[in-house]
């Protein structure tokens, strides 16, 4: 895929409301890629990815950089001996001791000062260059498609690095590109302070080598699971009196199946974690039955998967 065809299809899938953002760290002596332009005033880099998602193209030298903090630890300048002390974590209150703020400052990742010349940023569908890494702004569920995208060849649980403190530029850029992992960040005081990221918002960034796969996986589960997820398929039909108090005890459930929608197709038996559902045969033909009803959980997989919506599930 092109990078215009990955980012409609993130954008199709996950419903996402921003471009994901193309971000590269250029070298020294690396030629500035065609059409991304110099903003007309500095710009903290949290800033500078809000302005791409939105559809803008942008080159960032060290002069363009507003966060003398994020563009040190991007490798881009010299760290101040003001910010590498933590002196000023204290007086914005952020952290209670130097203590605190110099063990905060030696666990982020960081790269050495003049390890990268200038910063660019877009909208992955108009890069003119292959990103070191591409952020996107998501609610929480999109954030949870992307994690299980990111597991669905390996089954590999995450153990995300972040902290509140240098998001999208510690735990965003230099942590991605170092680790080559995929990391979340909830933002941190500039960030929340200085960009529009919403407060129902967060982020995630990819390696770029990784989006493909990324994506493949993304339209594996476009197949089911997304679209089940978001019909709310499991819901109980009907919930009512929820408020009135009843009689103290275990619950009991009854399993309607209508015979005349059941196909036979054997879904429900496949699904049900607790076996209470099979096929038996009757008339000639295979229907659900329910010989283990009291085992029922009332998880309702079996009224959600479905197809002929032949079950419906009553507790008492």
């Amino acid at each position: 895929m092109n990078y215009r065809e990955l980012a409609t299809t993130l954008t199709n899938i996950l419903t996402l409301r921003w471009s994901p953002v193309a971000v590269k760290l250029l070298q020294p002596g690396e030629e500035v890629p065609d059409h991304v332009y110099e903003p007309s005033v500095p710009l903290r880099h949290c800033q500078a990815i809000t302005i791409a998602r939105r559809g803008n193209s942008l080159y960032m030298p060290p002069s363009k950089h507003a966060c003398p903090d994020g563009a040190a630890i991007m490798g881009l300048i010299p760290m101040s001996p003001k910010l590498r002390s933590g002196e000023l974590y204290l007086l914005f209150k952020k952290l209670p001791t130097l203590d605190c703020a110099r063990k905060m400052i030696a666990t982020r990742q960081e790269f050495d000062a003049g390890t990268y010349t200038a910063t660019v940023l877009a909208p992955l569908e108009d890069a003119g260059f292959e990103p070191d890494v591409v952020i996107f702004t998501l609610y929480p569920e999109q954030l949870m498609w992307l994690c299980c995208a990111a597991s669905y060849s390996t089954g590999e649980r995450h153990a995300f690095h972040t902290s509140g403190y240098n998001s999208t530029c510690a735990d965003l850029t230099v942590q991605v590109m170092k680790n080559q992992k995929m990391n979340i960040s909830f933002g941190c005081y500039g960030a929340r302070a200085i960009s529009e990221i919403s407060d129902f918002e967060a982020y995630v960034s990819v390696p770029f080598q990784q989006l493909e796969t990324l994506v493949a996986a993304l339209q594996k589960l476009a197949v089911k699971s997304i679209p089940e997820a978001r019909r709310k398929i499991y819901m109980p039909p009907v919930i009512d009196k929820v408020s009135v108090p009843g009689p103290a005890g275990a619950s009991t459930v009854a399993i309607r199946i209508d015979a005349d929608r059941c196909t036979g197709c054997g879904l429900c038996e496949a699904f049900c974690p607790e076996a209470v559902l099979q096929l038996v045969a009757a008339d000639g033909q295979q229907k659900a039955s329910a010989p283990a009803a009291e085992k029922c959980c009332a998880c309702y997989t079996c009224a959600g998967q479905c197809p002929q919506k032949a079950i419906q599930l009553t507790v008492r």
